[in-house]
Formats: C-alpha cells, structure tokens, sequence
C-alpha cells in the first residue's frame, strides 16, 4: 500500500505504539492520526505523540476493537476554533456543507479504506443508545441504524445493513449544554477520490517532526485571549517606560544637586 511507504507514520507509531491509524474528511480540516487508550481521558489533553496538547487527539473509545471490526466505532476529538481537531465537524450541520462534503479516508492495518458519509446528529451526550461502542447482534445492529436515521439533523441515502461497519465523529455542540455534534461515515473497500486537492496531498501531514503541530496549537486559541495578552504587554510597557523615567529623572536630580552643592 501506497500509504505504508510513509516515513511519518511508522515514526510517529515509534513515538506512541497507542497511534493505530489516521483519518482524513475530504474538504476538511479533518486530517489526523488515530489513537486509542485504556480510558477515555488520556487524549482528552495529550496530542498523538503523548505529549501535552491543550487540544487533545482524536481517538477511539476505549471500549472499540482497534482494527476496526466492530459495527459500529466511536471517534472522540475536541471542538476547537479555526476547524482545529474536530472544529469543522459543525459545518455539516449546514444543508450544503453537507451536500458538498461525502467522501473521505480511513487508514488502518496497514490498508487504506473509504469512508461515505451518511448522517449529520445533533444530540445530547447522554444519549447511550448513539453511545454505545461495538454493538452486536443484527436485530441490535438494524435498530442502531434505524436510530440514527431517526435523530439525523441531515441525512442521504445509502446501502447500509447490519453487515456494514460505521464510524461516528464526535464532538462537543458549544451552544447546547452537553450537546454532541456527530459525523456518520460508513466504511468502504472503494477509497474515493479526493476532489478537493489543490495540490498533492500528504496522507501524514505535519510530520511529528516538524513544527506545525504547533501553529495548529496557536490557531486554537481564541481571538480574545490574544487582546488580552497584548493588552497585558502593552500594560507591561507602559510600567517599564514609567519607571525608566522616573530612574532618569532621579540620576537628572542628583547631578543637579552635586552641582549646586557648596564647596567649603
């Protein structure tokens, strides 16, 4: 395969034997590895190299086979600003986002899959019977489905059957208390082509060597903390250039005074 010639990949699952794969949403800023831990809540804060990231990593719940052989597998990433991590998982809540954007990429076992997504959810994040990772059982399977078609903010028809295996993408809905925002893609055998390549694509981006990891981290952070934060310098130099000046008027008063000062 194509994908498993990439230096990057192999690098990266040197760095974290927890990276299982990678992810890509065509026309998206979806681009990421995958990993999978024993809970829930290592990745919530560590990126894909196990190091501290305020913005996480994109991971499998614990509960889900990590080869992908579950009907059904759950993939968690935080809703982050500038279609950061899974920031442009919202923008399928609009009709013709939705309508443009069908197709991605799954890479897992060393074999590269499609995916075609099917459904947009909006719902709650106790809403166990979307949260309920590796169902079994095909009367289980089909009423899984029939759920998600019932609850779909957005939807398009395809085959789907209890024979198939789905992922969903998910993250927080920041206007709804404890609302989730879902992406629904089946997986295929057939990888569809990537129409929106402008140029030729990296299937590892930001190589775990290079520093973009970090310009994803600086684009996360809200707009107003950066007001803050010049705000705060501009405080800081205000400070500096008064007490510069209060130093040079204090040594002006000194010469002043040893000039004036009387010989006896």
């Amino acid at each position: 395969d194509e994908l498993a010639s990439f230096s990057g990949f192999s690098k990266l699952q040197e760095l974290n034997p927890e990276v299982l794969g990678w992810i890509n949403v065509y026309g998206t800023n979806i681009d990421y590895p995958l990993v999978q831990a024993k809970d829930n809540e290592k990745y919530l804060n560590k990126d894909s190299k196990g190091e501290f990231a305020a913005t996480g990593a994109i991971f499998l719940d614990a509960r889900n086979n990590p080869k992908f052989e579950d009907f059904n597998t759950i993939i968690y990433g935080h809703h982050v600003e500038n279609g950061v991590m899974f920031g442009d998982v919202a923008k399928f809540a609009d009709q013709e986002f939705f309508d443009q954007h069908r197709y991605g990429s799954i890479y897992y076992n060393g074999v590269e899959k499609g995916l075609e997504i099917f459904e947009m959810l909006e719902v709650d994040a106790y809403d166990f019977n979307i949260y309920d990772p590796g169902i079994q059982g095909e009367d289980r399977q089909q009423a899984y489905l029939d759920h998600l078609l019932s609850v779909a903010m957005h939807k398009r028809d395809i085959s789907l059957s209890p024979s198939d295996r789905i992922i969903l993408l998910s993250t927080c809905f920041l206007d709804v208390t404890n609302g989730r925002h879902i992406v629904v893609a089946k997986i295929t055998d057939t990888v569809p082509k990537n129409t929106f390549h402008t140029k030729k694509s990296k299937p590892f981006p930001y190589s775990v060597f290079d520093d973009s990891s970090l310009g994803r981290f600086l684009s996360s952070i809200p707009l107003w903390i950066w007001y803050l934060i010049l705000f705060v310098l501009f405080l800081l130099l205000i400070f500096l250039l008064l007490v510069l000046y209060l130093i040079l008027r204090r040594r002006r008063e000194s010469k002043k005074n040893a000039r004036s000062r009387p010989f006896y």
